[in-house]
C-alpha cells in the first residue's frame, strides 16, 4: 500500500483522491459521505460550505462507482465556490436580492468538472458579490479561518479555501481579479493558481447574472492541496468555450529541473510586513541553495513602475460599469472623507471612468504586458509576497463591498495602512495578465500560516506551477490546522 493511503481519506491531494478511486480502494460513495460527516462535524464556527444537495451528489457517486471505466476525476466529491453557476444549486454571491435564485444549468468550467467525473455536493461562501478579501455576507454569514477563527479566510474565495483546508474537499474552482484565488490561498495554507487571462472560460458566474461579456481582468482557477493538484485541474479547465473556433496549446514548463529555473525575488515596493518579506527571503535561500538561480532584486523591475495606480484605475472602472448610481453616490462620499489623491479619492474616481478612459488604460495596459513579455526573457519566476500580511482580524460590522473598504486600515507589521492596499501585491499579475501560482512557506509568519507568490511569463501557467510542485518535493506538502487532522 502506498504511503498516501495509510493517512486518512482527507489528508490526501486531489491527485492522490483520484488514483485511489481509480484503482477502486475507495469509493466515491465511501468518500462523499467522509466529506459530509466532516463537514456536519467540523464545519459550525468555519462556516465554509453554505448549501448541500447530498442526495443528488450520492446519486452521482454511486453511478461512478459503477461506471466500468474511470473518469479523470473518477468520482471526486468536490465543492464550489458560491459564485458560479452550478445546476439546482442557490447562485447568489451572498447578494439578498438574489436568494432565491437557483441555477438552471452549470458555468462552463463547473461543466467541465462535472463532466471529468467531479461529484459537486456543495457550495462554498463568499463576500457579497465576490468584492472583499474577507468572506462574509447577510445570507450565509462569515466564514472564519479554520487557523485561527478570530481572523479572516479571505476572498473572495475564502469558503473554498478553508473547505479544502479542514478536510471537506481535495479540489475547487475559484476566480480572481484582485487576489481572490490568491490571497485566501496564503491565508489558509493552500495550493491556487491564477492562470493567464481568458485561458479558462469564466462565463456562468455571479454577478451580475446571466452576463454574457466576462470581466477584462478576472479569471477562474484552480484550488487544491499541491502543485499536481493546480495541473490537474488546470489540465481539465483550460481551453477555449464551446465552438469558439480556437484551440489552446500553452507552452510545456520551460523547466523540469528545480535547479534550472531563474527566480527573481522582489518584496519591494509595496507595502509588507517585514516579517513576511523576511520569510520570503528566507524560502528563496534554501531554494538557492537546491541551485536555483536566485537574485534578489534592489530596484523595481521596470514593468512594475505605475503597476498600482494603473491596476486601481481599470480595476474599479470595470467594478463601477456594473453598479447603480447610489452606489457610485456612495463610493464619492467614502472619498470625501479623504484627501484628493489618496487611494479612496483615486477608487471613487476611477469607478467613473469614461469609455475614452478605459480605452487609455487597456492600451497602458498592452504596453505594460509587452514590457513583462521582455523582461521575462531573463527571469523564469518572479517571486514575491501575496499581500500585505497574514490573516487578519474580521472587520465585518461596518458593512460590504468595496464601500466600507474604503475607510478600513491593516496592522502591517506594526505599521497602519489602507486596508485597499492589500490590492496591490496580487494587482501585478492581474494587470499584467500572468499566471500566479500560490503556495504555503514551510513555517508560520507571525504564528500564521502564509504563502507566496511565483508569477510568471504570460501563458507560462505550466511553467508557474512546475515550479510550484517542483517546490512541494523540497518543503513539503500539505497540512491541516490543528484540530482538522
Amino acid at each position: 500500500m502506498t504511503e498516501f493511503l495509510q493517512k486518512a481519506p482527507h489528508l490526501w491531494t486531489a491527485v492522490e483522491t483520484v488514483a485511489a478511486l481509480k484503482d477502486r480502494r475507495i469509493g466515491a460513495l465511501e468518500l462523499l459521505d467522509h466529506s459530509l460527516e466532516r463537514r456536519a462535524r467540523l464545519d459550525g464556527e468555519v462556516n465554509s460550505v453554505v448549501e448541500i444537495r447530498a442526495d443528488a451528489a450520492r446519486e452521482a457517486a454511486r453511478a461512478a462507482d459503477a461506471a466500468a471505466t474511470r473518469s479523470p476525476l473518477a468520482g471526486l466529491p468536490m465543492t464550489i465556490k458560491e459564485t458560479y453557476e452550478v445546476k439546482d444549486f442557490h447562485t447568489t454571491a451572498g447578494m439578498p436580492e438574489l436568494k432565491d435564485h437557483v441555477s438552471a444549468e452549470d458555468a462552463e468550467a463547473v461543466s467541465r468538472l462535472r463532466n471529468a467525473g467531479a461529484v459537486i455536493w456543495g457550495k462554498t461562501n463568499v463576500p457579497v458579490a465576490a468584492s472583499d478579501h474577507q468572506s462574509y455576507n447577510p445570507l450565509h454569514g462569515v466564514c472564519r479561518n479554520p487557523w485561527d477563527t478570530s481572523r479572516t479566510v479571505g476572498g473572495s474565495s475564502g469558503g473554498a479555501a478553508a473547505a479544502l483546508v479542514a478536510g471537506f474537499t481535495a479540489l475547487e474552482l475559484g476566480s480572481d481579479i484582485g487576489g481572490s484565488i490568491r490571497i485566501p490561498s496564503h491565508f489558509c495554507r493552500v495550493w491556487g493558481h491564477k492562470p493567464t487571462f481568458e485561458i479558462i472560460p469564466g462565463t456562468g458566474q455571479v454577478p451580475p447574472l446571466n452576463a454574457l461579456a466576462t470581466s477584462p481582468l478576472s479569471v477562474s482557477g484552480p484550488m487544491g492541496r499541491s502543485g499536481a493538484d493546480l495541473e490537474l485541474g488546470l489540465d481539465l479547465l483550460a481551453g477555449g468555450a464551446p465552438d469558439s473556433g480556437w484551440v489552446l496549446n500553452l507552452p510545456k514548463a520551460r523547466h523540469e529541473t528545480l535547479s534550472d529555473y531563474r527566480v527573481a525575488v522582489w518584496t519591494g515596493g509595496n507595502p509588507v510586513d517585514p516579517a513576511y518579506a523576511e520569510a520570503i527571503e528566507a524560502y528563496a535561500a534554501v531554494l538557492a541553495g537546491q541551485g536555483v538561480q536566485v537574485t534578489y532584486l534592489d530596484k523595481t523591475p521596470a514593468p512594475l513602475i505605475g503597476n498600482d495606480d494603473l491596476y486601481i484605475a481599470l480595476l474599479f472602472a470595470t467594478i463601477g460599469s456594473g453598479v447603480p448610481e447610489a452606489e457610485l453616490d456612495a463610493y464619492a462620499a467614502a472619498a470625501a472623507q479623504h484627501p484628493k489623491g489618496s487611494l479612496p479619492d483615486r477608487v471613487a474616481r476611477a469607478t467613473r471612468s469614461s469609455f475614452a478612459e478605459v480605452a487609455e488604460m487597456v492600451e497602458r495596459q498592452a504596453k505594460l504586458r509587452h514590457a513583462w513579455n521582455a523582461w521575462f526573457n531573463d527571469f523564469d519566476i518572479l517571486l514575491c509576497p501575496v499581500s500585505m500580511t497574514v490573516a487578519f482580524p474580521h472587520q465585518t460590522e461596518d458593512g460590504h463591498g468595496p464601500v466600507p473598504q474604503m475607510s478600513r486600515v491593516l496592522d502591517v507589521g506594526g505599521e497602519t495602512r489602507p486596508y485597499m492596499e492589500n490590492l496591490y501585491w496580487p494587482g501585478i499579475a492581474t494587470l499584467g495578465h500572468l499566471p500566479a501560482t500560490v503556495r504555503p512557506l514551510p513555517d508560520p509568519v507571525r504564528g500564521l500560516p502564509a504563502g507566496v507568490q511565483a508569477i510568471g511569463a504570460e501563458y507560462a501557467d505550466r511553467t508557474t506551477i512546475r515550479f510550484t510542485a517542483l517546490c512541494d518535493a523540497v518543503f513539503g506538502g500539505f497540512v491541516p490546522p490543528p484540530g482538522f487532522a
